[in-house]
């Protein structure tokens, strides 16, 4: 861009802002300001957590040596669908899907370590060994040796997710 045909703008002085006149407001855009029209509800009472009882049946601690994991369930017969929540996020994230899966089958969706209600000693240990070695842990401790047929599903944790 050639920037040599542009000039400095003088300054304005105490006395040239003294003898302008007021000048008009412009009209404001539609988009300039949000609407005056009060909150219905707090951010808190928006964004609070939903109780978990209205889209599981149950929700039970995992021990684990070292751990506790903490897993919500759903539903009786079928194969399980095992949920597993990205970062930052928890079992309760798999809340609405859980609701309507749980019709044909069974759902499992667990806090990760470092999320939810779930507690480890390190809760700093992301690592993608560690989280597997942390699940498979907990679908033993949940079937024992024979687990059932098993649809694992999950989001944002896409490198975690894959190596699974």
């Amino acid at each position: 861009m050639d920037t040599s045909n542009l000039t400095s703008l003088p300054e304005d002085t105490l006395e040239d802002n003294e003898q302008r006149a007021p000048q008009q407001p412009r009209p404001l855009s539609a988009f300039a300001s949000r609407p005056d029209r009060p909150p219905t509800q707090t951010s808190s009472q928006k964004y609070s957590a939903l109780d978990w009882k209205g889209f599981f049946d149950q929700e039970e601690d995992i021990r684990i040596p070292d751990s506790v994991f903490h897993v919500y369930t759903a539903g009786t017969e079928g194969p399980v669908v095992f949920c597993l929540h990205g970062g930052g996020y928890s079992g309760l994230s798999f809340a609405l899907s859980a609701s309507k899966i749980k019709e044909k089958a069974r759902v499992v969706a667990m806090d990760l370590r470092g999320h939810g209600k779930s507690t480890t000693e390190n809760e700093n240990d992301l690592s993608v060994e560690t989280m597997c070695n942390d699940v498979l842990a907990v679908v033993k401790a949940i079937y024992g040796d024979s687990p059932p047929a098993i649809v694992l599903v999950g989001h944002r944790l896409c490198f975690f997710n894959n190596y699974l």
